[in-house]
């Protein structure tokens, strides 16, 4: 691996834009200067381009060879000077040198008036003798022209042959692909892509899956290693070479296109393509595919890479939608036994039980990456003692490069192959700590104002959040449901790289920080930490988190926050802070302040002198509510763009108007009082999004029209809002046309995206929505309109992807649907959910369209008791939710056209049916097509009171049903004689049935060959007395987790050892479970006997764990008593008996308890201790040395204060993570 030579990160951009300003602006002042300083300024502006050769060429990491400490030395000067510039040049653009409008006779009188004056002719004397400096580097600017090697480590070459004799998990995976590989097509080319980080196995995986016979029905296979560089003649004559056994003599890539689209022509072939890089260059991949298009019928592709751009880029060559699979880590179990095959290689495990404990622990660090876990497991084979198994997992070797600088390797290489730009965006993060979970806008936000996001004519935030979406693409963060977080070894790799820059500190001592760092984030319990920090002048960045009780912590911060004189991000968290920081008012190149989880009340004035103020965020400090506790002065922050406040913070603002750069004004309340009229928003033409509540307080049409809502081009998102009616009055509620004359007034700009009409008390719609006039529409959502009569045509709008109806319409029809110019009806529309409406008694289709509602993914009918009927679903539909409805039998799916392949595109994946009071039976509607419903893998039916019948034939020939949920349909029908031989689908993985009815004699068929089976519940099974029988339970071969919930008749447990494969029990209000009759002492020597290898343990009686066969448990890591009054000694035996393993213990409603056991502590494998409704607890014992963290929800204040600082029980709990909550406050140590 070639050195990268330099280790200053500078931004290109920031130079060149620091360089150019700073050259116009010292002109500007200084048009009497001496000839010499002139002459400095020329010489820097021709040496400009050379500085920014090297600058790049370092950010790109093109300067290679033994590290060049001269010329890092000299970048690291350049970054000094050029971050004094940028601070310099601020200071100036907040408050204009005297001197600028008058010329300047004798720059050292003016200098002696205005000290920055005397900063700018330093300035540009550094730069002056910085441009002095680079004849040393001559050699190195005139090699930068020359040809640049390419890093062959990106280009390392695999093969077909799968490297192991032994394949670890991925069943699921593997059964994925090759379902899709075998899967019988009329295309005659589709791709599938294996995405997932670097050392996961993704080449490993494709190589498994390269010789399975189930891909015999493949002509030809052919694996092609493709890595860095993309060359779609090289790849093709691979593809040649592999065909025939021979190297091609071919020059020209037209000639070999033709060769291999002849060869091709009639042969159903697999091909390859492992560790693809190239996610840019379309034009490549068009190329590539011209003549694999040629195969045969259902000839595929299977691609491996890191990034999901390049999944995406493939697929849309491919003229498909993406098929992928996301590779994750390997399952625990996987995990250990790949990590003992290379750990104890040559050794039996069994022979080395600690060890066995360890590599545990280590694995379970690895995060189930094969390649760490071969790479460290190897380095453990060496040494098979004790002493060095914890040295390896205790030293950090785990996390830094010595352990896996393999994997390192690997993963710097997709650092490498990032733009310029975005490897200061993605080395910031390293700020945050592992495993942190973060949000899109917050990241935005850091990394505008801390200037990583270059200026020019696109907005910032639109810029950054191009670099963060590519940044996801390739999959540097890993996107999850609302938030990201980047993977640990990514997270490591930020760290590495960013030592110079970041620095995260988590201390309660004092210590020595490096005084180059330039973002900090710093958490701590000490003050002294505080008083230690006033000599890092560099900080851009600051995250400081304290929980510090202490009448000094406002001093403290006050003198800490002093030193930070080019600070551009700050977020501080103290809850204990009651007075804002006055010394905040001199952070004058401030540009996001971010406060929350404070006490403090009340908003200095001082936050209205930050000029350059871009940000402020205080939305998460609830006592910021009362009247005067934010300055009218924040008015005068011209630059703010974002402003979060509590909901009531926000809405004292008077004349907010004045703040003409904001771009979101998440509510705007209109009140009748001077600084509140809806006019305020004139001038507010930099709005994205914008909420108008109280729109019954304007006065008429004219001071509507004052908002100029169609003037502002910006606007994507509109809400406008009537006070809303009580649900008690809605049958008094009559209509205000008044309504329908201001909402005509507050017509948005064309370019709106997002609707909203909230409390509208009009008959019928504004004039601009019925006239279609916002043709952009995305999103509409007329919520609370229980007087509109009318829909507006919304069924032509172009773009429209969600409808969110809650109207007073009676009929849904023609007049709603618009007349069809392109034979489409809502030809965009994916989500649509009509919510109470209550007088709809009406549905019909638009059977004057070729294709109604053909994009429709989602539909929701929730509230409508009046609607006896539904229309055909449309053909799309992926989700159905039918709720308190007068249907009595289900829709049908839409008959397609004749010709058509009745399941083509056919996605139906889930179906809810709940509180339909007049539906009998399932045998009709959508069960009658059940030849739809072959992908449906969801269906829940709940409080269906009169259901009587399923669907004749059960459910078995739900082939894709993955989750079956059966509650209160007390009347429904299972009886063993009339159900057939399979009555669930055999691949179901859950099953919840609730208050059924008597399930004690169908149970048991109803559970036949269900080997998928993984997640039981049975909840208010009423007659149920016993489980079925170990025949049955051993056919449950893949039950994972048991849930028995308010089954009042259960008296037993027995059987249940033969689930072998049972992971987590809960047991929840059955009594007749904790019998005395039933609990003997635990026999001497459970582990002589079969036992279940079960992981938790959720019980509501502490004498359960003494029922057979949880008796003999030894292997339990988490258990969890609620209604636990006392530890019997029985009760301490089991504990012990898992206590080697038992790392997590929750003990519910210690209310009548004032103590804990000491014997507690003798659980020395415990990590996390969870105490809730502990009002009673007045102490706590000795914990486990092994103890990790400790969590009370619920405890009096007497014991809350021995736990805190300096309490009685202090030390028990000073080396934990503790979150104490009580009814009074929540207390939160580190």
């Amino acid at each position: 691996m070639v050195t990268v030579a330099v280790e200053v990160a500078i931004a290109g951009w920031f130079a060149k834009a620091t360089i150019s300003k700073l050259i116009d602006k010292a002109l500007s002042y200084c048009k009497s200067w001496r000839p010499g300083m002139k002459d400095k300024l020329r010489r820097l502006a021709l040496f400009r381009p050379q500085i920014e050769t090297l600058v790049n060429a370092a950010e790109r990491g093109d300067i290679r060879g033994a590290r060049n400490l001269p010329l890092e030395d000299w970048l690291g000067q350049l970054r000094d000077a050029l971050e004094e510039a940028d601070n310099l040049l601020d200071e100036m653009d907040s408050q204009p040198l005297k001197g600028k409008k008058v010329i300047v006779k004798c720059f050292k009188r003016l200098g002696q008036h205005d000290g920055r004056l005397r900063r700018l002719r330093q300035v540009v004397k550094t730069f002056d003798d910085l441009v002095s400096g680079l004849g040393i580097f001559a050699q190195v600017l005139t090699s930068l022209t020359e040809h640049v090697e390419v890093r062959g480590d990106m280009n390392q070459e695999t093969s077909s042959v799968f490297t192991g004799n032994e394949f670890f998990g991925r069943k699921e995976e593997i059964k994925m692909v090759i379902d899709w590989l075998t899967i019988s097509n009329t295309k005659k080319l589709s791709v599938f892509s294996i995405v997932g980080v670097s050392g996961v196995g993704k080449t490993a995986l494709a190589q498994y899956l390269f010789d399975q016979k189930e891909l015999g029905c493949f002509e030809t296979k052919i694996w092609i290693s493709v890595s860095s560089t993309f060359d779609e003649k090289d790849i093709t004559k691979k593809i040649l070479e592999s065909l025939t056994n021979k190297e091609p003599n071919i020059n020209t890539l037209n000639v070999a296109q033709r060769t291999l689209k002849e060869l091709l022509s009639t042969k159903k072939f697999l091909l390859v393509l492992d560790n693809v890089w190239n996610d840019e260059e379309r034009g490549k991949w068009e190329k590539l595919m011209a003549p694999l298009r040629h195969g045969a019928e259902g000839s595929k592709i299977l691609l491996t890479t890191r990034m999901d751009s390049v999944a995406d880029m493939v697929a849309k060559v491919v003229g498909e939608s993406r098929m992928s699979l996301n590779l994750s880590g390997l399952e625990e179990r996987e995990n250990m036994l790949l990590f003992e095959k290379y750990a104890f290689a040559g050794f039996d495990p069994k022979d080395y039980p600690r060890l066995q404990s360890i590599g545990n622990e280590i694995t379970m660090k690895l995060r189930g990456i094969p390649l760490a876990v071969k790479t460290i497991g190897g380095m453990l084979n060496s040494k098979l003692e004790d002493e060095y198994w914890t040295e390896v997992l205790e030293d950090g070797t785990l996390n830094s490069n010595k352990g896996i600088n393999g994997i390192m390797t690997a993963i710097r290489l997709s650092y490498e192959h990032l733009s310029p730009e975005l490897k200061p965006c993605f080395r910031y993060c390293s700020i945050f700590p592992q495993d942190h979970k973060f949000n899109k806008e917050q990241v935005v936000d850091m990394w505008i104002s801390v200037g990583l996001i270059p200026q020019g004519e696109k907005r910032p935030e639109e810029v950054a959040i191009d670099f963060f979406e590519t940044i996801v693409q390739k999959s540097f963060f890993e996107p999850k449901n609302s938030y990201y977080i980047m993977h640990d070894l990514f997270h490591e790799l930020a760290q590495i790289l960013s030592k110079h820059e970041c620095l995260r500190v988590v201390t309660n001592e004092p210590i020595q920080m490096p005084q180059n760092i330039r973002h900090l984030s710093l958490t701590t319990n000490d003050i002294g930490v505080l008083k230690n920090l006033e000599k890092l002048k560099y900080v851009r960045t600051l995250l400081l988190y304290c929980d510090i009780e202490d009448a000094e912590l406002r001093g403290a911060i006050d003198t800490a926050l002093r030193g930070f004189k080019t600070l551009r991000y700050l977020e501080l968290s103290s809850r204990h802070l009651c007075d804002f920081p006055e010394s905040i008012g001199n952070l004058v190149h401030l540009r996001c302040l971010r406060i929350t989880r404070t006490n403090i009340s009340k908003l200095s004035s001082c936050v209205c002198t930050l000029y350059h103020l871009q940000i402020l965020d205080f939305k998460l400090n609830y006592h910021l509510n009362s009247i005067g506790s934010i300055p009218s002065g924040i008015c005068k922050l011209s630059k703010l763009r974002k402003l979060d406040l509590p909901k009531h913070g926000i809405l004292q603002i008077p004349y907010i108007g004045k703040l003409t750069s904001l771009q979101r004004l998440e509510e705007y309340s209109v009140r009748r009082e001077m600084g509140h009229y809806i006019s305020e928003l004139d001038m507010m033409s930099e709005l994205r999004e914008l909420m108008i509540t109280n729109l019954q307080n304007v006065n008429n049409t004219e001071e509507a029209s004052k908002a100029k809502l169609t003037s502002k081009q910006h606007l994507r998102c509109v809400t406008l809002s009537w006070q809303a009616i009580d649900n008690n009055d809605l049958d008094k509620e009559i209509a205000n046309e008044s309504h329908k004359e201001i909402a005509d007034c507050l017509k948005p700009h064309h370019k709106l995206t997002k609707l909203s009409l909230s409390g509208y008390r009009s008959t019928t719609p504004p004039n601009w929505l019925e006239d279609q006039i916002l043709s952009n529409l995305t999103t509409i959502k007329l919520l609370q309109c229980h007087i509109l009569e009318k829909l507006p045509p919304l069924g032509q709008l172009p773009y429209l992807k969600c409808l969110i109806l809650h109207v007073g319409v009676k009929k849904i029809g023609s007049e709603f649907y618009g007349s069809s110019r392109n034979g489409n009806t809502f030809p965009a529309l994916e989500i649509l959910v009509l919510e109470n409406l209550v007088k709809l008694e009406e549905w019909i289709e638009d059977d004057q369209s070729e294709m109604w509602l053909p994009c429709l993914k989602t539909l929701v009918v929730d509230g409508c008791p009046s609607l006896k009927r539904l229309p055909p679903i449309p053909i799309a539909l992926k989700e159905l939710k039918l709720n308190s409805l007068g249907i009595d039998k289900l829709p049908e799916f839409k008959h397609q056209n004749e010709g058509n392949n009745t399941n083509q595109g056919l996605e139906f994946l889930s179906l809810i049916i709940t509180n339909c009071s007049k539906l009998t039976s399932l045998s009709s509607g959508l069960f009658s097509q059940p030849g739809r419903l072959t992908s449906l893998k969801e269906l829940t039916i709940s409080n269906c009171v009169e259901l009587v019948h399923l669907p004749l034939e059960g459910l078995r020939e739900l082939i894709s049903l993955k989750v079956i949920r059966i509650k209160e349909c007390t009347k429904i029908f299972l009886l063993p004689i009339l159900l057939p031989k399979i009555f669930f689908p055999p691949f179901v993985q859950q099953v919840m049935l609730s208050c059924c009815g008597d399930l004690v004699a169908s149970l048991p068929q109803l559970l036949y060959g269900l080997s998928f089976l993984s997640h039981l519940k049975l909840e208010q099974c009423s007659n149920l007395r016993s489980l079925p029988s170990k025949t049955v339970l051993r056919c449950l071969i893949s039950l994972k987790q048991l849930e028995l919930l308010k089954c009042h008749e259960l008296k037993s447990l027995a059987g249940l050892e033969a689930v072998t494969t049972l992971k987590i029990l809960t047991i929840r209000k059955c009594p007749m479970l904790s019998t005395s009759s039933q609990l003997n002492s635990i026999e001497e020597s459970p582990r002589n006997r079969l036992s279940m290898a079960l992981e938790q343990l959720d019980i509501d009686c502490p004498e359960q764990v003494l029922l057979v066969p949880l008796r003999s448990l030894h292997l339990t890591k988490r258990v969890f008593i609620s209604e636990f009054c006392g530890m019997t000694s029985l009760l301490e035996e089991w504990l012990l008996q898992n206590g080697p393993y038992l790392q997590t213990l929750g003990l519910d409603c210690l209310d009548s308890m004032d103590s804990l056991p000491d014997s507690l502590q003798n659980l020395t494998s415990l990590r996390i201790l969870i105490l809730n409704d502990a009002f009673g607890l007045t102490s706590l014992p000795e914990l486990p040395r092994s103890l990790e963290m400790l969590i009370i929800d619920g405890c009096n204040e007497d014991l809350a204060r021995r736990l805190d600082f300096g309490g009685l029980d202090y030390d028990k709990i000073r080396h934990l993570d503790v979150v104490v909550s009580g009814v009074f406050e929540t207390y939160l140590f580190s």
